[in-house]
């Protein structure tokens, strides 16, 4: 742990890369408001704590700290910008700093991921933004920037003096699941929930079956979301699936689950749950007694019943039930539908389920 300067740490860092799993969002720094507290810097600035993990000579990953590090190279490049094109002294001095802070070698200092990397190269690089981009925080904090310097008409000295003010500590995280820690740090965002179920199944050696259920069975994003929310409303007995703790979720089950068998035999199960899924969402069935019963579910508007009758599915397909008796769930659940859609009283589908659950009990 060690107290430095911030523009000190992105000057002597060679490249800062981030998680696969950690993006940009409105928690972006604007460093130009903190003028405003002290305007003569007679006081030290101190943004917190910034976790890292060495991973070679002046090579990091940003565990936590993405939004302050990537706050400052938007300054640093909206200074830039501002002064281009003055004088032959500006364009040395910019030079100077693209080099220190924005730029190693041929690439970017800072390496973000997909969307966000690709955005902040266009920006960096000066290319040409779209209209979706321009409206990204990323660029609208980039705007801001170009916008107090030019209207308040500050000096780059000026700007150079607050930032040698601002301090954070850094924390190296060797021997820390920075996966974990990364999430408990910042619970309170709007995080990437599938992205950090990807990781976690990485590092369990079972990503490639996971990328084979989403080519087969769960091919968008909502498609991901539904089927975990009717999964764990089975699984946990959910009253409701909160989509933000989808990771939480998610590792409870399959470390829980690792307890009794290997992780391939998990995701060969979640794989198998994801199939039946996909045929009760998309009525993809060669029995025309099933797909009636389906079709006349969905006419019904019957999808929040979908986690109750994944669990029947799969135990008709595991002959745990005959089909006689699916069927006859499936139209039990079918008139309940119908007379809620009547009554417009949204009756408990829970006393549904004590009804159906002793039905198959004595089958």
């Amino acid at each position: 742990m060690k107290v430095v300067n911030l523009l000190e740490f992105l000057n002597k860092a060679r490249i800062l890369r981030t998680l696969d799993y950690a993006g940009c969002d409105e928690s972006l720094v604007n460093f130009l408001d903190l003028t405003t507290e002290d305007e003569q810097f007679t006081q030290k600035i101190d943004l917190g704590i910034i976790f890292v993990n060495q991973k070679g000579v002046e090579e990091y990953v940003l565990v936590d700290g993405l939004n302050r590090i990537l706050s400052l190279s938007l300054l640093l490049h909206a200074v830039c910008e501002c002064y281009k094109k003055t004088t032959e002294q500006n364009a040395k001095a910019i030079k100077i700093i693209r080099k220190k802070y924005l730029l190693s070698g041929s690439g970017l200092k800072l390496r973000l991921k997909d969307d966000d990397a690709a955005l902040y190269s266009k920006i960096i690089n000066g290319e040409r933004l779209s209209g979706h981009e321009k409206a990204m925080p990323m660029f609208v904090l980039l705007h801001n920037f170009w916008s107090q310097i030019k209207e308040e008409k500050l000096q780059a000295s000026k700007i150079f003096a607050m930032l040698q003010k601002i301090n954070v500590t850094i924390v190296e995280t060797e021997g820390v699941a920075s996966r974990d820690l990364y999430y408990k740090l910042n619970s309170a965002r709007n995080l990437d929930q599938l992205a950090l179920v990807e990781d976690y199944l990485k590092e369990n050696g079972v990503k490639e079956a996971w990328d084979a259920i989403k080519k087969h069975s769960l091919r968008t994003k909502n498609d991901i979301l539904a089927f975990f929310r009717d999964f764990f409303v089975t699984k946990f007995n959910f009253k409701k699936f909160n989509p933000d703790r989808l990771y939480e979720n998610f590792v409870n089950y399959f470390e829980t689950m690792k307890q009794y068998m290997s992780a391939k035999v998990i995701i060969s199960r979640m794989a198998h749950s994801a199939e039946l899924y996909y045929n009760m969402v998309n009525v993809n069935f060669n029995n025309d007694n099933l797909k009636r019963a389906f079709i006349e579910i969905k006419k019904q508007g019957g999808e929040d019943t979908f986690a109750y009758i994944l669990n029947v599915y799969e135990d008709f397909v595991d002959n745990s039930i005959s089909e006689t008796t699916f069927l006859e769930i499936l139209r039990t659940i079918t008139e309940y539908l119908k007379n809620r859609k009547k009554s417009g009283n949204n009756i408990a589908f829970n006393e549904l389920i004590n009804y159906l659950n002793a039905f198959i009990a004595c089958k």
